[in-house]
């Protein structure tokens, strides 16, 4: 097997960010030569595509099981009957920790993250991800931006991911639920802070919805000559070669043939995800003292609801509702959507057939705490050959409470639009279910210990070693984050792209 032995960048990761920073210097630096290296297999046609695109159901399904890294091509076992009847009384059921397209990461210290999943294939998350774009308030924003170059940057990850909240015109309720929750949450907030359609990164087209996935993100890349972009799928990379405060390239096991090999590299981007960005850079002998640390989630809070005033038949192109966070007061994400089947496996009795369900999802922020974190064995191997992840997860206090009043949010929502479905208490997912992981390459403004970054997203002590991803962002957040990482990626692509190299 040939294998190229320079790259001028080499990015590991093909997720949303990954793909952010692999465009951004493809346009900014047309002759640079850049490879993306992804652990997981390609699972769909093009590469990248969102597995909601495959119309096929069987077809889907492989693409999934694909996905499952350690897990791939098994099959796990559908929610039970009694895991169905325990989720119906507010307990938490096995089958949260089955997740169909996905692994189980890791696993669970004492303190407990054990919902925590990722996926490996072409394209990570962004095969996978709900698509919702919201931008973050200006309190979850990194500080230490400058405003005007963060908004600029959040047009232009919209524009990347093909973002807007003008996707659904036609629903019918959509403006039930923005005029009822305008009236319960609307007075007091900003103009942009009012209840409104959430952002989504998708299209319609004569074919129906198509969602965003890092195919479109790259674009013409896919099919560019390997001088200028190769995209190479089932390659691990074990370590980044370091020589003093410079990265010299990767270490690459290729799951194929069993090789292990060098590429070269004038500067690299580690672009896994929040818990293996850290693993990588812990692999590869970088001990910044908050590698791993900060880890944080956005704790979660449902309710399966019975909306009144459309017929169920609405449902269908129903879009999704956003009562956005507001600094100070409102600490909360709440995405309202469509309730579709697999939320009602063995269905709800007393439900009305007649009524539409939705789904009340509440984020809510979390503290950061400096001891919840990933950590890594100094002795055992994950399936990728890396050291294996512990991860520990401990609400604090004032996360406690905060759970605690968001049932009395969504409470007041589900009372305002309709009535809670009949016989089911509050959906409390164990931790880790959001698949919001933050902070554990978190950026810092200045070197003092308490960040992997600069503003940038350069490691720091390094002179051409970036991360990106969800890790990097530092600051408290309800806000479903992806827009925000992709942000962050573009701004570290330009500073990329402008350095030397």
């Amino acid at each position: 097997m040939t294998k190229s032995e320079y790259a001028d960048v080499i990015i590991v990761g093909s997720g949303p960010t990954g793909a952010a920073y692999a465009r951004t210097i493809a346009d900014q630096r047309p002759g640079a030569r850049i490879l993306m290296l992804e652990a997981g297999p390609q699972v769909s046609t093009p590469p990248g595509n969102h597995l909601f695109n495959i119309r096929d159901a069987a077809l889907q399904r492989d693409a999934e099981l694909a996905s499952q890294g350690p897990q791939r091509g098994i099959s796990y076992e559908p929610i039970t009957e009694a895991e169905w009847t325990q989720r119906l009384s507010g307990e938490q059921d096995g089958a949260m920790l089955r997740r169909p397209g996905l692994f189980a990461v890791g696993q669970s210290g004492p303190d407990g993250f054990p919902a925590a999943h990722a996926a490996s294939n072409v394209g990570g998350m962004g095969a996978h991800w709900f698509g919702g774009c919201p931008r973050p308030a200006l309190g979850e924003r990194v500080p230490f931006i400058p405003a005007d170059t963060m908004e600029a940057a959040l047009d232009d990850a919209e524009t990347m991911l093909r973002s807007s909240s003008g996707q659904y015109p036609n629903s019918a309720i959509a403006p039930i639920l923005e005029k009822k929750l305008g009236e319960l949450f609307n007075a007091g907030r900003p103009v942009d802070r009012r209840v409104q359609p959430m952002p989504m990164a998708l299209v319609r087209t004569p074919e129906g919805l198509i969602k965003t996935g890092t195919d479109v993100m790259l674009g013409d890349l896919l099919a560019a000559p390997a001088e200028r972009f190769e995209l190479r799928a089932d390659s691990v990379c074990r370590r980044v070669l370091l020589d003093h405060d410079r990265a010299t390239g990767v270490e690459v096991f290729d799951v194929t043939s069993g090789m292990t090999y060098e590429v070269n590299a004038a500067a690299v981007v580690i672009a896994a995800d929040a818990l293996h960005t850290p693993q990588v850079l812990h692999a590869s002998g970088v001990r910044l003292p908050a590698l791993g640390h900060y880890l944080n989630e956005h704790f979660q809070v449902g309710l399966i609801a019975e909306l009144d005033g459309v017929g169920a038949d609405a449902i269908a192109d129903a879009g999704v509702s956003w009562v956005p966070s507001v600094d100070g007061s409102f600490p909360y994400s709440v995405t309202i959507s469509p309730a579709v089947p697999a939320m009602l496996p063995f269905g709800a009795p007393g439900a009305d057939p007649a009524k539409p369900c939705i789904f009340v999802s509440l984020f809510s922020a979390a503290d950061l705490q400096f001891d919840n974190r990933v950590g890594f064995s100094p002795t055992e191997s994950d399936w990728r050959g890396l050291p294996a992840l512990v991860t520990y997860l401990r609400p604090s206090p004032n996360d406690l409470r905060r759970i605690e009043d968001a049932k009395t949010v969504v409470t007041r929502i589900v009372d305002t639009v309709g009535r809670p479905l009949p016989g089911l208490k509050f959906l409390r997912p164990p931790y880790g279910s959001s698949l919001h992981y933050q902070g554990t390459t978190r950026m810092g403004e200045i070197d003092d210990g308490t960040s992997v970054c600069d503003r940038d997203s350069r490691v720091w002590s390094f002179r051409n070693l970036y991360v990106a991803g969800n890790g990097v962002i530092p600051t408290v957040t309800a806000t479903n984050p992806t827009l925000t990482s992709v942000a962050l990626a573009i701004l570290g692509g330009r500073a990329l792209s402008a350095s030397a190299m």
